[in-house]
């Protein structure tokens, strides 16, 4: 394991001092033991054992809140396996893709529908709408630097609207809204602790512990660290979270959260499809040399209430969100980031002519400022790296704002039907200051522009008499562009005497000039059981105006030239089943169940002057996914699963260079009785060697391979074991 602590960083003192006064709030309450998924019933469990708990590998419908059932996917932790990372979260959820980089709690490619194929210089998330316990996660400016906050250890439920159904919670990305809830305390005091051990000298651990009647508490602590599957590829994470929730009266109550997380990672760059077919383990050259590495520490704090009178309910959360980080590469870029968040909604119960229903009102406004300095590292190029900082080239001060005004309502449309409204406008600016001296070979990069645009979704359901539901819909979205695509960096030309810096042609950025994006999209599907098979399946059509569109340089990983495209589209299905194929086939009440999930992802330009109809890169165009599980009345389950994607993302926008296809095999076996759970975990388990993800694109690379890809963790082995008091 590398030395992190012989690394130097930057503290946020923020962060701990809060902590030290929270934490010594926190009781003591039960944690919940989640079962290792669920299946596509909307809420109807019938072809599983009596025992929820009982794990069965595919997607749980959550229908929690007033949205309609189809229009929200809910996944539960799966606790009787590993589970550090988004991949072990999302595995199986149709329409929502997680390609891992450099494996680990790495910032992963995160898209629904196609969303933020491309990123910036950071290089930032974007295109979904990442929320806590409802309260953005994302900064003001849409984007997300890095996940390595999601512990999937400290969460209930995560909910997914895709695409444009985003709507109905004010999404401002076009991939669609995510939202993480915290777990919940109450009754008997009761603590939960957990420990996982693996290949790659993999290592994570969990304390928790909640209670309480009058106030509801809950806190947990994780730890993460692995070396990883490469060369210079050691992570290690801190992870801490709780929550309080207390009924004021029989119509009030108030919450609060914190959430804290502190994460050092090596990044051993990209590789070649050579490399990646001979099993090469190598990290870039110039990762080492430079000792590349990424540093983040975030602390979050939010309150909220919640008046519920009759048929009126209004909820008010408030959030503030300090994020530092340390992104070295190339160069070393220092963030100091606040973000304020404020999240209001009002629903009311109403009697339309056709019956009742309801009808809401909703604002979310966020502010963030960025101090972002950027230094060379070392003298600024391969020779002359050292992992340390060396002169300041740039200084920075980003700030941005974004206010949603939405209303909604839920309309009956006789007897079996239900019309869905939403439609909101969106209000975001964009502002970069330079503080770094200007000259004419260095101008000033500095920004100032508002994006407005309306958002709708209109969504008509029926209820079949068989017990199917038929849903068509259409939405229109709007995204702003984040900080990174509009701050570039400029190479530079190398010289003596600091020319880098001081130079003809110094190291600067630069600011591009880029629209917002849209989207249209109709969809239609169906949701419901035929015989003794669950479904879940939608098709959808969108069109895409002022897409962004960006190159990189692979190795150097910074962005190169970005703007809009004219004009993209999508086809897309997403579709999961889930079958019970036989029961009592050991012993009474064990049953046996195949689960299959699909994903499937057409992203193309459409008529470009340059590059015609071809696909967009990046992006694989088809995921498979299957699992097959068996759970016994006594508590032992066994689970295999396979990932299979039979072509890979492009490289290029010409469409000469491909990622190959993979199929990839892993099983389970576990043990649960009480509140003991124990399992052994293994992935990949036929060693194969494959492109987990495409890094970036340029525009033709002629066919010639280049090192544009990541490779995916080899063969790896996980023995885990948690015990709840």
């Amino acid at each position: 394991m590398a030395d992190f602590r012989s690394a130097p960083r930057r503290r946020c003192p923020r962060a701990s001092k809060f902590l030290s006064l929270t934490f010594l709030s926190l009781s003591l309450a039960p944690v919940p033991v989640l079962a290792d998924g669920g299946q596509i019933t909307g809420g109807d469990a019938a072809v599983l054992p009596d025992d929820p708990a009982r794990p069965v590998e595919t997607i749980i419908v959550v229908g929690h809140r007033s949205e309609p059932d189809f229009a929200m996917t809910g996944v539960e932790p799966v606790l009787e396996g590993r589970l550090s990372t988004l991949e072990d979260v999302f595995r199986g959820t149709p329409g929502v893709i997680l390609e891992p980089v450099f494996g680990g709690v790495d910032h992963p490619r995160f898209s629904i529908r196609g969303s933020g194929l491309q990123r910036g210089t950071q290089p930032a998330g974007r295109g979904i709408d990442l929320r806590l316990d409802g309260v953005p996660m994302t900064y003001a400016d849409t984007s997300f630097d890095f996940v390595e906050w999601i512990d999937p250890l400290m969460y209930d439920r995560v909910s997914v609207l895709r695409g444009g159904r985003g709507v109905l919670d004010g999404a401002g990305a076009l991939g669609g809204v995510v939202n993480f809830t915290g777990r919940a305390g109450g009754g008997d005091p009761s603590v939960t602790a957990r420990g996982e051990i693996g290949s790659f000298d993999y290592r994570r651990g969990q304390v928790a512990a909640s209670g309480g009647n009058d106030v509801r508490v809950f806190a947990t602590g994780t730890w993460f660290e692995q070396d990883g599957f490469r060369e210079h590829n050691a992570q290690e994470v801190w992870r801490a979270y709780g929550g309080l929730d207390t009924d004021v009266t029989d119509t009030l109550s108030l919450r609060a959260t914190v959430l804290w997380s502190d994460s050092e990672l090596e990044l051993p760059g990209p590789q070649t499809l050579a490399q990646i077919d001979a099993g090469s383990r190598a990290a870039q050259p110039r990762n080492v040399a430079g000792d590349w590495r990424r540093f983040a520490e975030r602390t979050r704090v939010t309150t909220g209430l919640t008046f519920a009178d009759g048929g009126t309910a209004l909820d008010v959360d408030v959030g503030y969100m300090a994020t530092d980080v340390e992104f070295r590469r190339r160069d070393a870029q220092v963030e100091e980031n606040e973000d304020w968040s404020l999240v209001s909604t009002l629903r009311r119960d109403v009697a339309w002519p056709s019956g009742q229903g309801s009808a809401g009102l909703g604002v979310i406004y966020q502010h963030n400022s960025r101090d972002q300095r950027q230094f060379l590292n070392g003298g600024g190029t391969p020779p002359t790296f050292t992992g340390a900082r060396g002169a300041l080239w740039a200084d920075n001060d980003l700030t941005a704002s974004r206010l949603t005004l939405q209303s909604t309502a839920e309309i009956p449309v006789g007897a079996a039907g239900r019309l869905d409204l939403a439609a909101a406008w969106n209000r975001h600016t964009r502002e970069i200051e330079d503080r770094f001296a200007i000259r004419p070979e260095r101008p000033a990069a500095e920004l100032d522009r508002t994006y407005d645009g309306f958002t709708g979704l209109a969504l008509m359901s029926w209820d079949t008499a068989d017990g199917i539901t038929l849903f068509g819909g259409i939405s229109h979205v709007m995204e702003a562009p984040t900080y990174d695509i509009l701050l570039i960096n400029v190479a530079g030309t190398p010289g003596p005497g600091g020319a880098l810096v001081t130079g003809a042609d110094p190291r600067r950025p630069r600011v591009l000039d880029i629209d917002d994006q849209t989207a249209t999209t109709v969809e239609a599907g169906a949701r419901g059981r035929i015989g003794a098979v669950d479904f879940d399946i939608t098709l959808y059509r969108a069109w895409l105006d002022g897409e962004i569109v960006s190159t990189s340089d692979f190795v150097n990983q910074v962005v190169t030239s970005a703007g809009n495209a004219d004009n993209t589209t999508r086809w897309g299905v997403e579709a999961a089943a889930n079958a019970l194929l036989a029961g009592d086939i050991l012993s009474a009440g064990d049953a046996l169940s195949l689960a299959v999930d699909w994903t499937w992802t057409d992203a193309r330009f459409d008529d470009d002057p340059i590059f015609g109809d071809n696909r967009l890169p990046i992006l694989a165009p088809h995921v498979i996914e299957g699992r097959l599980g068996y759970v016994a009345a006594n508590g032992l389950s066994a689970a295999l699963f396979t990932t299979i994607v039979p072509q890979g993302g492009y490289a290029d926008y010409a469409n000469s260079l491909r990622a190959d296809g993979y199929a990839t095999l892993g099983g389970r076996l576990s043990w649960q009785r009480g509140g003991i759970i124990l399992f052994v975990e293994g992935r990949n388990l036929t060693d194969e060697r494959f492109p987990s993800s495409v890094i970036s694109a340029r525009n033709n690379l002629a066919g010639m391979d280049a090192a544009a890809f990541a490779p995916g963790d080899g063969a790896a082995v996980t023995f885990g074991v948690q015990a709840a008091f």
